[in-house]
Formats: structure tokens, sequence, C-alpha cells
């Protein structure tokens, strides 16, 4: 795979967590716990996966699982507890 092609689906990945790190922070007031946080991350980007394969033309021999949790579910996970944390925080 390209590193372009890595690149934008980091991008992608990063923007996606970023946009729902957002929305959990102004909506969502519970809690969760480390295994349920990797859980709902994991079940809410998902769709991420079979979305990037596609829009890149990527075979599945190209672009694995273990290829997309290292290049998209970890950027997507980091970034969306960071954002609802400080989010989540800055409310009043």
């Amino acid at each position: 795979m390209d590193r372009e092609i890595e690149r934008k689906i980091g991008i992608i990945h990063i923007a996606y967590g970023f946009l729902l790190g957002l929305i959990f922070g102004l909506y969502v007031h519970g809690t969760l716990t480390f295994l349920s946080l990797l859980i709902v991350g994991f079940v809410i980007s998902f769709p991420l996966y079979h979305l990037t394969r596609k829009l890149f033309n990527l075979s599945h021999e190209e672009f694995q699982l273990k290829d997309w949790i290292k290049k998209g579910y970890y950027p997507f996970l980091i970034t969306w507890v960071v954002v609802w944390v400080f989010v989540y925080n800055l409310l009043p």
C-alpha cells in the first residue's frame, strides 16, 4: 500500500474521531470502563474499515484488519478519547 493512501486513511479516521469526540463530549455524560471504551470505539469506527477499503479500492490482502487497527483504529481511538475528555471538562 502506498504511503499517501496510508496518510489519507489516518486523516479520515482522525477527523471522524474528532467529530465523534465533540458529539460524545457534548451529549454523553456517562462513564465507561477501559474495556467498554475500547469496545465502543471499535464498534463505532469499524464501518470506516469497509469505507476506506471501498474508497481507495483496496483488496482484502492489501488492507487487512490488522493493518486497519494500526493505521485507522488507534489514531481514531486516541483522537476520540482526547477530544471527548477535553470537551466534557470544558462544559459548565
